[in-house]
């Protein structure tokens, strides 16, 4: 077909098969933590403040010459001691997302074949590293976009057969922890760490102002995909959501529904586990010049020792990640940007970007820190 040759479709599998991924099925817990009103201003605001940070990176990285990840365009731009910082935090998030991934993905394989999920993350993390050895950005973008077709697709059947079963009265209203929610829509939006990757994927220099439409779409889509997933299982479970939803559908949609999202859940997860661990493997190449069999071994074998160090909290994980580190790699991106403009040495524009709008971002992302350090870390 046509769309899998177009390097925009590919950007797009790329972008968007990693955004749709671990996050969706956290959302429906953490909404009836927080409740309908409170989740609703809250994804309102992760999203206006993650799309705009995913206009600021786009723009920084198609205004920067060569090839780099997030710590090399702090270097660049801000010194080496904010590159060196940067290195660190997002060695962390990287780590700690792989490792949420591998421990929804060894629950998906669990629901479909048995035995223990312990059992399965394991296979999970051999099989997705042993996919990551042997393919480029161009392959996984395109194997990605294939694998997310039916997953949109499982999305919205799954969707439509809790919708035709539920009720709007088992909406909760209110929850006990109205900021919840937040964070974890944050992290559920999430693509910054692959915007170099899509930008790579336009080999000609004419097709790279794409990209801005790439993040437009890769940001909005999963949006609805999760707004439709969200009320549907809320309105089909009458009682507690399980932190993974997919388990909370069983005794209303029956087992072979639940099998398939537990299908729809490993692609989503696998989708977006390859890129993240290919900018992973990329940090460690790039920025930490690394040789390529070694940063692949080290980017393998992290996530499976903190597993293996008994790490299995992904609804906190998911929320100390999204509300501490995506917000501590947004400021780089704000001030890497802001030197940018000061510079004049970027021409694409991708955002207006003024002080008011910088403010507020600065502001939401500093509230998201404190309130993970005060109420999920001490």
């Amino acid at each position: 077909m046509k769309m899998f040759k177009s390097p925009f479709w590919k950007a797009l599998g790329v972008f968007g098969g990693m955004i749709i991924g671990s996050g969706m099925f956290a959302l429906p817990y953490a909404v009836s933590v927080s409740g309908i009103w409170a989740s609703i201003f809250g994804m309102a605001l992760a999203f206006f403040a993650v799309l705009s940070i995913h206009f600021a990176y786009g723009e920084v990285v198609l205004n920067t010459e060569g090839r780099h990840r997030l710590p090399g365009y702090a270097k660049l731009h801000l010194g080496k001691l904010a590159g060196n910082f940067n290195k660190i935090t997002q060695i962390i998030f990287f780590n700690a997302t792989l490792l949420i991934y591998g421990v929804l993905g060894g629950i998906f394989l669990s629901t479909i074949f048995g035995r223990t999920p312990f059992f399965w993350t394991l296979v999970f993390f051999a099989v997705s590293v042993a996919i990551l050895f042997f393919e480029n950005i161009e392959t996984i973008g395109l194997l990605n976009l294939i694998l997310t077709i039916p997953l949109i697709a499982a999305i919205l059947l799954i969707s439509l057969a809790s919708l035709s079963n539920g009720s709007f009265s088992n909406l909760p209203t209110g929850g006990g922890d109205p900021f919840f929610a937040f964070g974890i829509f944050v992290f559920a939006l999430a693509g910054l760490s692959v915007i170099p990757d899509a930008k790579e994927v336009f080999k000609k220099k004419e097709d790279e102002p794409k990209l801005k439409s790439v993040i437009a779409w890769g940001t909005l889509v999963p949006l609805v995909l999760y707004v439709i997933f969200i009320v549907a299982v809320l309105m089909a479970v009458n009682g507690a959501i399980s932190e993974d939803a997919i388990s909370s559908l069983r005794g209303v949609l029956g087992v072979k529904i639940v099998i398939l999202g537990a299908v729809m859940g490993f692609l989503a997860v696998l989708t977006s586990f390859l890129v993240l661990a290919y900018d992973l493997k990329a940090i460690y190449e790039f920025d930490l010049n690394m040789p390529r069999i070694f940063s692949w071994f080290l980017g393998a074998l992290v996530p499976v020792l903190l597993f293996m160090s008994g790490l299995e909290d992904f609804v906190k994980l998911i929320s100390v990640v999204g509300g501490i580190f995506i917000a501590l790699d947004s400021f780089f991106v704000i001030f890497i940007l802001r030197k940018l403009r000061k510079t004049g040495s970027g021409t694409a524009r991708f955002l207006p970007f003024g002080p008011i709008h910088q403010t507020f971002l600065i502001l939401i992302f500093a509230a998201s820190i404190i309130y993970e350090l005060v109420y999920q870390i001490f």
